[in-house]
């Protein structure tokens, strides 16, 4: 019984960990590949990857007496938050983008109440101010420092807002769906879309589509992208998602951005200055106060 409380935590843990250090990798995959054939390349391994472990499981994926909507919302959701994800890092750097998106449970909290009735106290409602003072604070000295544009932290904020109704969606999606059946159906529609653009991109030209995969650095970031962060880390969200509130779940966005944040000053080099570590402490304390009980 203690494990099974315990699996869903270790679980948004393990799972947010690994998309804070997707940043990295992705900022590495854009300089050898533009946005579009990069995400073609990530989510045509992962849905390759998860249908193969599907058949190898002898799992049938179905439709059938289950509502779709929420599931069909929730790839859409995640179709955007991808585009908007490789946006912002292109207008800012990696270590203000993974800060500014640790204001995600901020935007789940709202979204939660007026689609799942998951309402928040006023306490948590008046504790959205610290991220949201945060934000403010990060975009004035990231713009100083040259390492933020203002285009930058539009595209985060939508990047923001798409995986708060993600979550959201997923949340009502689990009850139909389990995480295997939500991970397949997510990276199934994003490869399609993302094919779609990204040959659209190189003039449906199959050779410059694919040039990108002869540069070994590049091939090492997608896999990365692709197996751990499109695959593990969604399964384990997935699972995660079913068994805990959806505010709460979305409390593990800040460990996302710690990781993001250190990732991006040391491996990076990336600059900061008091004013992004005083952004991003008001970011931190507030999500920590925000879901403590």
């Amino acid at each position: 019984m203690k494990n099974s409380k315990l699996l869903p935590y270790l679980a948004a843990t393990l799972g947010n960990v690994i998309w804070g250090l997707s940043f990295l990798f992705i900022t590495e995959a854009l300089k050898y590949a533009p946005s579009p054939v990069m995400l073609a390349h990530r989510f045509l391994i992962s849905a390759l990857v998860t249908g193969i472990f599907l058949l190898i499981r002898g799992k049938k994926v179905t439709f059938k007496g289950k509502s779709w909507k929420s599931l069909v919302l929730m790839m859409a959701f995640q179709a955007v938050y991808y585009i908007f994800e490789t946006l912002g890092l292109q207008y800012s750097n990696t270590t203000i983008a993974g800060l500014v998106l640790a204001a995600v449970p901020v935007v789940t909290i709202f979204t939660g109440a007026v689609f799942l009735k998951e309402i928040p106290t006023r306490r948590q409602a008046l504790l959205c101010l610290l991220p949201v003072a945060g934000v403010i604070l990060m975009t004035v000295y990231g713009n100083e420092l040259g390492a933020l544009q203002p285009l930058g932290i539009v595209f985060l904020l939508l990047t923001c807002l798409s995986s708060a109704f993600y979550k959201t969606a997923a949340r009502k999606s689990s009850q139909d769906f389990d995480p295997w059946e939500r991970t397949f159906f997510v990276l199934t529609s994003s490869a399609l879309f993302f094919s779609i653009s990204g040959m659209n991109e190189t003039g449906w030209n199959i050779g410059e589509f694919f040039a990108p995969m002869a540069n070994g650095q590049y091939v090492i970031a997608v896999l990365f992208l692709s197996l751990l962060c499109s695959v593990a880390a969604n399964t384990l969200v997935n699972y995660a998602v079913g068994k805990m509130e959806v505010m709460k779940l979305a409390s593990f966005g800040a460990l996302s951005s710690l990781c993001t944040m250190v990732a991006g000053v040391l491996i990076l080099h990336e600059p900061v200055n008091l004013g992004l570590l005083i952004g991003a402490v008001l970011i931190l304390v507030g999500i920590h106060r925000l879901t403590a009980k």
